[in-house]
């Protein structure tokens, strides 16, 4: 997968985001939207400066900031997950499933760009 999948995944993952706060419009689900879209933006642009990271403390802290956000993306998403045990709402369903998916492909990258700086540092 390229850099510009991962892009368009995390555009897709924002905009499913926001019809899902347009067609649910309740207020604790509009303010984890905006949050999950928050992160997902951050990780987006973090993602390509990780990347180019121009030293190993430039590089750790980038690392850092992404766990951060790909771990209050996974909090929300869990959240979603619970609430909507009950009701089955097959948007919410799709959505979180569509959300862990990109985190994984997320977390697969940042484990692959972490294996290729210790590589390079030996």
């Amino acid at each position: 997968m390229t850099v510009t999948e991962i892009h368009e995944l995390n555009e897709k993952f924002q905009k499913g985001a926001v019809q899902l706060s347009e067609l649910i419009p309740t207020g604790t689900l509009v303010q984890a939207t905006s949050m999950l879209i928050r992160s997902a933006r951050k990780i987006d642009d973090q993602f390509l400066k990780l990347l180019k990271a121009p030293s190993h403390s430039v590089f750790n802290k980038i690392m850092g900031l992404l766990e951060d956000e790909t771990d209050e993306i996974l909090f929300i998403l869990d959240q979603l997950e619970l609430a909507n045990k009950k009701q089955k709402i097959s948007l919410i369903d799709d959505f979180v499933k569509e959300g862990y998916d990109l985190m994984a492909i997320y977390s697969r990258c940042f484990d692959l760009i972490i294996g290729k700086k210790v590589k390079e540092e030996e």
